[in-house]
């Protein structure tokens, strides 16, 4: 039996995100009769100091850090690996690393931060291996397709914490969870940083488990499918739908979708089933880009199945980039157009450049074009903000290109606050005007 610290990064959230990959991992370890630790640095805002001190102060035989690829994850994972590399009880533990981010650049990141192993993909076999055989090196993790975490787990985490994140569409009263209906996605856009290999979908029976055990434990009503996408398929979609209707409790829910299933059947059914928000991955409303992105989407698509969405009553998540090979400042307008009509601005959204993420077809391009020399130059010098252009595909001067981003933003920005005005000295007219008492005063949150 192995003692084992998980580190929960801080990603400096007031209300932070569940980490699922914890969860996960935890629940293997803890069946493979190992003695698990949870360091919630993203709840406490604990210093590098303090990790040290816990690592100097307990015998650990396994420290475990995972995180996805960009800018601030890997400047937190530098910090972190300093802080427990630091420790004066270093040697006996083996630091183990895992996650889109490392995955994509095993030899990289395990020279960078010092590390013992790096996992690659799904970890919760290759994590007991370590654990148990003292294993280092590069490990690719065996796709997770048949076994369930223990709902138990969820008991080693600050639920009370957790449930209080905030999705588009939730109320002051809700409590918010994400929850697993699939791992990988069946699409490979060239962009992707989530490059497991496969598709596997939990059965209907299990998901509807631990909804109903997290509504039972912890009050959840409002859940979040997280993963890259439940609309798989319009049948899966359903059965999806199906399960949820057929619980004895009622629940509200959001998912990543797929234009090209947003039926108008499919989505009526979903919003039956409580769909209150679908997030969807849309990036550019140009075909020729579209195809060169392997999306699998057509401008149609698009645009019809945003309408749809919007008549069943379902809030849509619009995504959208700008900067692929090819791109021009007229597709920036198209997209700011699109953004304009059809956002209900339940959220802020804002145009980013694309970022051509180690690991990705977009990546390599950037390479074979002498935009990139590898991770150390996309990490070190050229990845600074998810809203700066990491590398410039395009022909115009990047100086020139941030110019027509802000342009597009201040649009979009201007657009969400001037809706979200309108909508509350509405209800402040209607509370003055005609009586309404349900107007609970101006607030700044």
């Amino acid at each position: 039996m192995a003692n084992i610290l998980l580190i929960s990064y801080d990603n400096s959230s007031h209300i932070p995100f569940f980490p699922q990959h914890l969860f996960h991992l935890l629940g293997a370890l803890k069946k493979d009769g190992h003695c698990v630790f949870l360091w919630f640095q993203d709840i406490h805002h604990g210093s590098g100091r303090h990790l040290t001190k816990i690592l100097n102060d307990a015998n650990f035989d396994m420290v475990c850090l995972g995180f996805v690829a960009g800018y601030w994850q890997y400047r937190k994972a530098l910090a972190l690996s300093e802080a427990i590399n630091k420790s004066t009880n270093r040697s006996k533990f083996t630091y183990t690393i895992g996650g889109h981010g490392p995955g994509a650049e095993p030899e990289y990141f395990l020279n960078k931060l010092e590390a013992d192993a790096c996992v690659i993909g799904d970890g919760e076999e290759a994590i007991c291996d370590i654990a148990t055989g003292n294993v280092t090196g590069i490990l690719q993790g065996v796709p997770c397709e048949d076994d369930e975490a223990p709902l138990s787990s969820y008991s080693d985490f600050p639920m009370d914490i957790y449930s209080l994140i905030r999705w588009p569409t939730s109320t002051n009263t809700d409590f918010c969870f994400p929850i697993l209906s699939s791992r990988g996605c069946k699409w490979h856009c060239s962009f992707c940083y989530r490059m497991r290999k496969g598709y596997f979908m939990r059965s209907v029976e299990a998901i509807m488990e631990e909804i109903k055990f997290l509504n039972s434990q912890y009050k959840i009503n409002h859940f979040q499918f997280s993963d890259e996408l439940l609309m798989a398929s319009e049948k899966r979609t359903e059965e999806i739908c199906q399960g949820i209707l057929q619980l004895p409790i009622k629940i509200k829910w959001d998912c990543n979708g797929r234009l090209n299933f947003a039926q108008t059947k499919t989505l009526k059914l979903m919003r039956k089933a409580g769909c209150e928000y679908i997030n969807y991955g849309i990036e550019s409303v140009n075909q020729d880009l579209l195809n060169e992105m392997k999306k699998g989407l057509t401008v149609d698509q698009i645009h019809s199945g945003v309408d749809a969405t919007l008549k069943a009553k379902i809030s849509p998540g619009l995504n959208l980039i700008w900067g692929f090979p090819g791109d021009t400042t007229k597709n920036l307008t198209y997209a700011t157009e699109f953004l304009i009509k059809y956002d209900p601005c339940h959220e802020l959204r804002t145009i980013r450049p694309v970022t051509p993420y180690p690991g990705t077809p977009l990546y390599k391009l950037a390479i074979e074009k002498g935009l990139l020399e590898g991770p150390e130059d996309f990490y070190e010098r050229k990845h600074v903000n998810s809203d700066l252009f990491t590398v410039n595909f395009m022909d115009i001067e990047t100086p020139v290109a941030h110019k027509y981003l802000l342009e597009a933003n201040i649009k979009l920005v201007s657009n969400y606050y001037a809706k979200r005005q309108k909508a509350q000295l509405s209800e402040a007219t209607r509370m003055y005007l005609h009586g309404d008492t349900t107007f609970r005063g101006f607030r700044a949150i």
